[in-house]
């Protein structure tokens, strides 16, 4: 196995409580970190920064690990810009 691991780091902003489901929220954040369908992503921490300007400021910490001999079909991810 040929495995690569990743961690990325995402800032969450909310404005609105009531509004929102952050186990959601979080569940969108790593769907938007996939490439593969075969990518494992675990939220890793979530730190609470602070309000500024009347938002709560999140600092999600994500886990990514690939099996590199098997990533499975690559996912058309309209978050996660490819290079030239």
């Amino acid at each position: 196995m040929n495995i690569k691991k990743n961690q990325v780091f995402v800032q969450l902003e909310i404005a609105n409580w009531d509004n929102t489901d952050l186990p959601s929220s979080l569940f969108e954040t790593c769907y938007s970190q996939r490439e593969y369908e075969n990518d494992i992503i675990e939220v890793h921490q979530v730190v609470d920064l602070g309000k500024h300007k009347g938002k709560s400021r999140y600092l999600i910490i994500i886990n990514i690990t690939q099996d590199l001999d098997n990533l499975g079909e690559e996912i058309d991810n309209p978050y996660i810009v490819k290079g030239p």
